[in-house]
């Protein structure tokens, strides 16, 4: 996350210079489209931006704790893989494992909310077991 923060506020900058660097030619109107796109460009670099720094902040938000039951801050293991109940970020690799950061409000945890260890949960029809909650 905080790579991509990183790489979003380089581009920013690489834009601020494109931007300043661009002498205006005698065609006008070519140094005026140019100008336009870079300004859609950064108006869409800092929504990116914006997005980012807010999921960075409610990631840190989430409490680390110790847990037997699912809940906000739980690592879940689930036969289709484990979860992190966070924010919706998606698959994230760490040290060779996989895990998808899901929101609390997903439709997949509102389904395990509450249940422990072993405790059987239905979802899109399937019927699963919780393996583990770490």
């Amino acid at each position: 996350m905080k790579k991509q923060i990183q790489d979003l506020q380089k581009q920013l900058a690489d834009l601020q210079e494109s931007s300043e660097s661009e002498e205006k030619s005698s065609a006008g109107d070519k140094y005026e489209t140019h100008q336009e796109m870079l300004n859609q460009s950064r108006d869409m670099l800092e929504k990116s931006l914006s997005k980012s720094k807010m999921l960075l902040g409610q990631l840190n938000a989430v409490p680390v704790k110790g847990t037997d039951t699912v809940q906000e801050g739980a690592l879940v293991k689930l036969p289709i893989g484990t979860l992190w109940i966070s924010i919706p970020l998606g698959k994230v690799s760490l040290n060779g494992s996989d895990y998808q950061l899901v929101s609390k409000d997903s439709p997949l945890v509102t389904a395990l909310w509450n249940l422990k260890k072993g405790d059987s949960y239905e979802f899109r029809g399937k019927k699963e077991a919780i393996i583990q909650i770490i």
